[in-house]
């Protein structure tokens, strides 16, 4: 285990955005100002992580030179850092330390690789920095940057507790990633929430949305699986933001596929994995599965995080019968929901379920998928 492992590994429970205001601190204003000009933010609830990745490789395959910024990781902390540079993540511990002792701070694991994700683009002197919101946007550790561009990919209830239960306030949570936008690019959001950001938000200079542009390549929006609209929702942004990129050129280019993020990990039977850990991500998972297989059983291997709202999730499960339930057992990935308390629910709606270990999902010989936390499937990627 490397020094900056080590480092994190001490902050895995220390989370928050405990030092927005002083985080500043650790760069100079014209770091501050090209991290705000060359940064293209993506906030959303759900499909964050597979649209910033795509904008990374779309950017990366048309040469242009870009650092992405994602969390969480699944099974190594610098899945969270991509570029094409080969980065010695050890050098900035040092950095790190001084700067908590000179502001008597103490971040948190998200604070101190986003200061690293940063320091690796200025240093590098990149084009592009695409960044992942942590949670929200308003008070979160990546609003300092200030992105004069961001992508908003989906709006739904996830970190409630934080973030507020009404929809309006979500997306003015996410919406204020910036107090200055120059573009705001949407993707699969509802018609009430585009008028709101239309007539609402006076510091959005131009929107454009996922579905208008789909429509102008006679491509309708509600046919299309998640995914795709994760990766149209890329291409749109690329298409917008570099001149001389038509979306012919840009659907030619093939991309790899986002770990933990749909990915098919086998074909006979189907197995998918999946870190869906709310209402919408989890629809939206059984919809897309059903469109390549038809079985007419499908076994879910379902792990929860802590803290996560699962009993809407379990209610539409429950109305399907061709979904057998599995819990995986407890003590298996980090911060998980006991598995009792999930059972107990079960129980009570009168719903079967057995409890079993992730090697049941591995050795199981129906269609199946793995899901509930990314958590979850970061333990079963580390044995694969």
């Amino acid at each position: 285990m490397s020094n900056l492992e080590s480092y994190l590994l001490k902050k895995s429970n220390k989370r928050g955005n405990k030092n927005l205001n002083e985080i500043r601190l650790f760069f100079s204003e014209n770091d501050l100002k090209k991290l705000q000009n060359n940064t293209i933010s993506v906030v959303g609830t759900n499909g964050k992580s597979s649209t910033a990745l795509n904008i990374h490789y779309l950017l990366t395959s048309l040469k242009y030179s870009s650092l992405v910024f994602t969390s969480p990781h699944l099974v190594n902390f610098k899945e969270r850092i991509s570029t094409e540079n080969n980065i010695d993540f050890d050098q900035f511990l040092e950095k790190l330390k001084l700067f908590e002792e000179k502001n008597n701070l103490n971040l948190g694991y998200f604070e101190a690789l986003f200061l690293i994700a940063c320091q690796i683009f200025l240093n590098n002197d990149l084009d592009y920095f695409i960044c992942e919101a942590g949670i929200g946007g308003l008070f979160d550790t990546t609003s300092i940057i200030q992105s004069k561009r961001v992508v908003l990919t989906s709006i739904s209830h996830d970190h409630t507790e934080l973030l507020g239960g009404e929809l309006k306030e979500i997306l003015r949570q996410k919406i204020y990633i910036s107090k200055q936008i120059d573009i705001l690019i949407t993707g699969d959001i509802s018609e009430k929430l585009k008028k709101i950001i239309n007539t609402d938000y006076e510091h959005i200079n131009i929107v454009k949305n996922l579905e208008d542009y789909l429509k102008l390549k006679d491509i309708n929006i509600n046919q299309i699986s998640t995914a795709e609209k994760n990766y149209f929702l890329s291409v749109m942004t690329i298409d917008l933001l570099l001149d001389g990129k038509t979306f012919d050129d840009l659907i030619k280019i093939n991309l790899p596929t986002n770990p933990g993020r749909f990915e098919i990990i086998q074909n006979d039977p189907l197995k998918i994995i999946d870190g869906a850990h709310n209402l919408e991500g989890v629809q939206s998972l059984l919809v897309d599965f059903k469109r390549i297989n038809k079985a007419p059983l499908i076994d879910l291997f379902i792990g929860f995080k802590k803290g996560k709202d699962y009993f809407e999730i379990l209610n539409v499960i429950s109305r399907h019968q061709n979904y057998r339930i599995n819990l995986i057992q407890d003590n298996t990935f980090f911060e998980q929901q006991e598995v009792a308390k999930i059972a107990e629910y079960l129980d009570k709606i009168q719903q079967k379920y057995e409890i079993v270990s992730i090697n049941k999902f591995k050795e199981n010989k129906n269609p199946s998928i793995l899901l509930g936390s990314l958590y979850l499937i970061g333990e079963f990627k580390k044995d694969i």
